[in-house]
């Protein structure tokens, strides 16, 4: 059978640690995972991310879900909400999961239909993936199901 291939977007400066934890519950290699590893220098709306764009459209075109790990600083960061709309123009399975249930979700992700991890660990994250857990109905300040 083959393997889902999932984007996984985070923000390096803050959520690396969960992205690389995320990996780690992955030992049997369940899914085919790949990242942009690397802390966004130039701001989104620059001319100088252009560059960055095309790779990160290419890493997210390649894939079959996008999986956006939701930290405490994820929901104010523009380069997410960019990645967030390019996975949803290039209709990519969404799924989301909060590092603590208290982060506030991007804007960008809600009310597009994510399946949510309700919690932060590998089997929550595969149910999510495999559309066994619930769709987000989160309002901008963090309360409601995911």
């Amino acid at each position: 059978m083959a393997k889902n291939k999932v984007f996984i977007a985070y923000d390096y400066d803050c959520d690396k640690a969960a992205k690389d934890r995320l990996l780690g519950w992955d030992a049997n290699k369940e899914f085919a995972f790949s990242s942009y590893d690397l802390s966004f220098d130039v701001a989104v709306d620059s001319e100088q991310a252009a560059v960055v764009k095309q790779e990160l459209a290419a890493r997210i075109d390649d894939s079959s879900h996008f999986l956006c790990i939701v930290g405490k600083e994820t929901y104010h960061s523009a380069w997410m909400a960019w990645e967030i709309r390019k996975a949803i123009e290039l209709k990519k399975k969404l799924v989301a999961t909060k590092t603590d249930s208290t982060n506030n979700s991007p804007t960008a992700m809600q009310g597009v239909g994510a399946s949510w991890s309700t919690i932060f660990n590998f089997d929550s994250i595969k149910k999510a993936m495999n559309g066994r857990e619930r769709v987000e109905t989160v309002t901008p300040s963090g309360a409601g199901a995911a």
